[in-house]
């Protein structure tokens, strides 16, 4: 039978395997900026303070099952475009270089204005 102290060894290991690639300082929360120019049709999002290097941005409209692939167009503003204007509130999943996916559900608000940060509800911290 493994030690207790064996198994907390482990399960610090796995954290650090799933979850590691998003520690950040305590407390911490992820600012989404939609862009100025951005439209209902026309989403421009900065992401910062997330801590990592971000290599995927996806957006889900409300009542979708699906996340649209936004495309960076410079640094860390990330655009997508649509034919019809997305239907908010929106969820933001972000993935990280070294791996780990965060989804932060409805964080961009149906009302949302350009020019406008809007915090991650989820708390990171390492």
């Amino acid at each position: 039978m493994a030690s207790s102290s064996s198994q907390l060894a482990v399960a610090v290991a796995l954290a650090l395997l799933v979850g590691g690639a998003w520690c950040a300082t305590p407390g911490t929360k992820i600012a989404f900026h939609v862009e100025n120019g951005s439209s209902p049709n026309n989403l421009k999002l900065l992401v910062k303070d997330a801590a990592v290097d971000i290599v995927e941005v996806d957006v889900k409209e409300k009542g979708s099952n699906e996340f649209l692939p936004m495309k960076q167009s410079s640094g860390t503003i990330w655009t997508l475009d649509t034919p019809k204007p997305l239907k908010g509130p929106l969820s933001i999943r972000l993935t990280a270089k070294g791996g780990g996916m965060r989804v932060e559900d409805d964080v961009i608000p149906a009302d949302w204005k350009a020019g406008t940060a809007y915090n991650s509800k989820l708390q990171f911290g390492g």
